[in-house]
C-alpha cells in the first residue's frame, strides 16, 4: 500500500509502499468465537517521487483510462491495481490531471483536452 509522505531533508511529497505483518487468533468469547488481528510490522518497501509514481501509473494505465471517465472509477484502479490508499487518490489524481492534459468540469468525470490544430 503507497502512503504519502514528505522527505524531512527537502520538503518533497514521496509516497512510500508499505508492507504490513499481521497476526490473525482466534478467540472464544462465550458462545461464539472471534478473530483479533494484532499488527505485529510494518516495512518500507519502497520511496518513490510523487511525479515517478504518477508517470507509472499513467504507462500502466494507458489503455484504461478513457475520455469521460469518472474521478471514482480511476481511484478504483489506483487502490486495486497500486495499492494507493484511498485518503491519497484525489492527491495523485490531481497530478495525473496535469501530466494527461485533462480536465474535470463537474468535478466528477474526466475529459482529455482537445489540442486545436491552426
Amino acid at each position: 500500500m503507497y502512503v504519502k509522505t514528505k522527505c524531512s531533508k527537502c520538503g518533497q511529497t514521496d509516497y512510500q509502499n508499505i508492507r504490513l505483518h499481521v497476526t490473525e487468533d482466534l478467540y472464544r468469547k462465550g458462545s461464539t468465537y472471534e478473530y483479533v488481528h494484532t499488527l505485529d510490522e510494518v516495512t518500507i518497501t519502497e520511496t518513490i517521487s510523487e511525479e515517478q509514481l504518477a508517470r507509472d501509473i499513467l504507462l500502466e494505465l494507458e489503455g484504461y483510462v478513457y475520455n469521460g471517465m469518472t474521478t471514482d472509477e480511476f481511484c478504483k484502479l489506483l487502490k486495486k491495481y497500486f495499492g494507493v490508499a484511498s485518503k491519497y487518490c484525489c492527491d495523485l489524481i490531481q497530478r495525473m490531471k496535469i501530466d494527461l492534459d485533462m480536465y474535470c468540469p463537474d468535478r466528477q468525470h474526466l475529459y482529455f483536452v482537445e489540442k486545436r490544430t491552426a
